[in-house]
């Protein structure tokens, strides 16, 4: 999804791709002016690449659907998501192709912690001395249309307010969550609480180009973009799983099947144990004042091998980059390219950048599914193609010549010939 500020109010305008096909969009409350509104539409991208997208005074409409909408309930083919107003929690996610009730009780469950421990958590294992809870001040639909439709969960707690915006899209089998927090609470932390409905659970989480599976004891355990618990489904006794996706929060606990993100947590800053803070001090406690992060509910079928979670969490991490461009009439560059073609989809190149020494070129990339695997990677510009095996959860590093008669050479990480 694309969120892109023009220099005028659209209203009208038709939103043509580089062949002249309409697309869907919908209009977004600026967050600068009144006087400009955001575009959010899909844009369908090239691997490493670009598509050019135009505003035109009239035009074709472009096929919509929409989801169904209300303050409490977004439904769309796959899922139907309710809240509960007074709490502002997830009352139910229901996977309506499986049949599924995705959560096992409240979800999204902002819940404050005691944190009494020195800024590093030395000797602390679990963060479980529940406190107290967010709720809810206000639950409502804040936009509506053909691209999205999304949910405003705001609350409080203390001095504190969270801002959640629940978006869902007619088509796409994820929910996207922006937030907004505004932290000035000491000495404790916050979680969201996710209780996945499965049993005969497996929890797994990413690691630097791969994953670890750990237990479920409700320790606190550091982690990447994403974490999984799946199992068999408690309604239907199928396989089943739930991955939760992130953008910049780096711990968790799995209590059983209950996945607690820490979202923060309010220490004394560079208070290092056995040092005791002193009543009445004046000390600076860390995660102070306004975070913004972003988090996306995955359910699925079968396992998150089979479901493709890594790829989503790199979506979800690695966001398409908008240019603002006017007409170039004397412009080379064709309206859409792409510059590599990767199979198959669970092999995931995450470099591709000039040689420390050389003009060269360097691509890494990892199979992410632990399954071996044959791989073509195509370098279009560059004329290129590497083809190679990939064993299951295996990391490779190519050298690729600028000179077209130099073969390809795989290397280790730091670029020397293997």
């Amino acid at each position: 999804m694309s969120n892109w500020r023009p220099p005028a109010g659209p209203t009208g305008a038709a939103l043509l791709d580089e062949q002249d096909r309409p697309t869907p969009h919908q209009e977004v409350q600026s967050v600068t002016s009144t006087g400009r509104v955001r575009l959010s539409f899909m844009a369908d991208l090239p691997a490493l690449g670009y598509r050019t997208y135009r505003l035109a005074p009239e035009g074709p409409a472009a096929p919509a659907m929409t989801v169904q909408a209300s303050d409490a309930v977004l439904e769309n083919a796959r899922f139907r998501l309710e809240f509960d107003p007074d709490t502002g929690w997830i009352a139910s996610l229901f996977d309506k192709q499986a049949a599924v009730q995705v959560f096992s009780g409240p979800a999204a469950r902002s819940v404050v912690i005691d944190d009494p421990s020195d800024t590093w958590g030395h000797n602390v294992y679990r963060y479980d001395q529940v406190i107290g809870a967010f709720k809810a001040t206000r639950v409502r639909l804040v936009e509506h249309g053909p691209v999205k439709s999304v949910i405003r969960v705001t609350s409080a707690y203390g001095q504190s307010t969270l801002i959640q915006d629940f978006t869902m899209y007619p088509d796409l089998d994820q929910i996207d969550v922006s937030v907004i927090v505004n932290w000035q609470e000491q000495l404790k932390m916050l979680k969201l609480r996710f209780p996945v409905n499965v049993k005969f659970m497996k929890v797994t989480q990413e690691v630097p180009y791969g994953h670890i599976e750990q237990y479920a004891n409700g320790e606190e355990t550091p982690f990447q973009s994403w974490v999984d618990v799946s199992g068999v489904s408690r309604d239907r006794e199928t396989p089943y799983g739930f991955s939760l996706l992130n953008d910049g929060k780096y711990s968790l606990d799995v209590n059983v099947r209950d996945i607690g993100l820490t979202v923060l947590r309010s220490p004394a800053y560079a208070n290092h144990m056995p040092a005791v803070l002193k009543p009445g001090g004046l000390y600076s406690f860390i995660d102070q004042g306004i975070q913004r992060f972003n988090y996306v509910l995955f359910p699925h079928t079968g396992s998150w091998e089979q479901a493709g979670t890594v790829r989503r969490a790199a979506e979800l991490n690695h966001r398409p980059i908008i240019l603002h461009e006017t007409f170039h009439p004397d412009g080379t560059l064709p309206q859409a390219d792409s510059f590599i073609a990767v199979q198959p989809d669970h092999v995931l190149v995450t470099v591709l950048k000039q040689a420390e020494e050389g003009d060269d070129l360097i691509v890494r990339a990892y199979e992410t599914a632990k399954v071996a695997a044959p791989a073509t990677i195509h370098l279009p510009h560059w004329g290129r193609t590497i083809e190679a095996h990939f064993g299951p959860a295996e990391i490779k590093t190519f050298r690729v010549p600028r000179d077209p008669a130099q073969p390809v050479a795989e290397t280790n990480l730091l670029e020397w010939e293997a």
